[in-house]
């Protein structure tokens, strides 16, 4: 939950859209904010529900040509794959957390020993993102999708609409949710860890 919560959120339309007018893609296409802003909120939709990505432009073909969308139809199934463990993993939280309900200072230990192992996992990945985007960038690609099927041309309208500038912020963005997360349940943990009753041991 600590790694996938923070960046599955941040698969929203007001991200993408102040991601896309800091790297002005509306300007690269000659359309509107809010035509891009609807047509990316569109293309949002399918990644969710495993849809068509055939958005399009007022009174244009769809964007996205069949091997962007075939690439999309990959994105969409592991956002999907990843959305099914954040839900197993935060209903197996829930039973652990009623199974415990009586060692709270157990508890704090777990959550403190997951909280500060993702932290520093993700602070090192986050450090590699940032000295080494395309490199990463790249092997994320190599270890998640078939080879070749996540290569396009620098003028392509998938690029057009997400390019390298908006995926190194929303990299960044990602490891600083995780870490978010990561201190938030630290926090818990620790006034859990702190405040369960001390047990002493018989004479």
């Amino acid at each position: 939950m600590i790694t996938l919560a923070g960046p599955l959120l941040l698969f929203n339309p007001l991200v993408t859209s102040a991601l896309q007018a800091r790297h002005e893609v509306p300007a690269a296409f000659g359309v509107s904010r809010a035509e891009v802003d609807r047509v990316t909120g569109e293309i949002l939709g399918d990644l969710f529900v495993g849809g068509s990505f055939d958005a399009a432009f007022s009174g244009e073909a769809p964007l996205l040509d069949e091997r962007e969308r075939s690439h999309m139809g990959d994105v969409s199934r592991l956002v999907q794959l990843l959305i099914a463990v954040t839900v197993v993993a935060l209903v197996i939280a829930l039973a652990m957390g009623l199974w415990l309900r009586r060692e709270r200072r157990r508890q704090g230990r777990i959550m403190l020993t997951a909280a500060g192992s993702v932290g520093a996992v993700a602070l090192v990945l986050a450090i590699v993102f940032a000295v080494a985007f395309e490199p990463a960038f790249l092997a994320f690609h190599q270890l998640f999708f078939p080879p070749g099927t996540y290569l396009f041309e620098p003028g392509s309208k998938l690029i057009t609409l997400f390019p390298g500038g908006f995926w190194f912020d929303a990299s960044l963005a990602a490891g600083g949710a995780i870490i978010l997360t990561a201190l938030v349940v630290t926090v818990v943990g620790l006034r859990r860890w702190r405040d369960a009753p001390q047990t002493s041991a018989l004479p």
